[in-house]
């Protein structure tokens, strides 16, 4: 089986060579060995990450602080119809 990592740091690993941050699978044997030295963590992915693509989708620039209940909340706003100012005329 095996286990879906991140670089911490630069390093080669199987014929690769990998640069933090990369995202890499590795049996867990191997896993286990990269987390104990620090050169890999494993991969947590980012619950986020749909919300914040949906939020860029709709041309809302996005601040990574901002928590679910704030996306949300844009991403509604953003959604909402936009009415047309009145015209002197009428």
């Amino acid at each position: 089986m095996r286990q879906k990592l991140v670089a911490a740091r630069p390093f080669t690993y199987a014929t690769r060579s990998l640069q933090s941050g990369d995202e890499f699978d590795a049996p867990r044997v191997d896993a286990r060995a990269l987390v104990a030295t620090g050169r890999a963590t494993i991969y947590k992915p980012d619950p986020l990450a749909p919300l914040r693509e949906e939020a860029e989708g709709l041309g809302i620039k996005v601040d990574l602080r901002w928590g679910e209940a704030r996306l949300q909340d844009e991403i509604k706003e953003a959604r909402k119809p936009k009415r047309a100012p009145k015209s002197k005329d009428e």
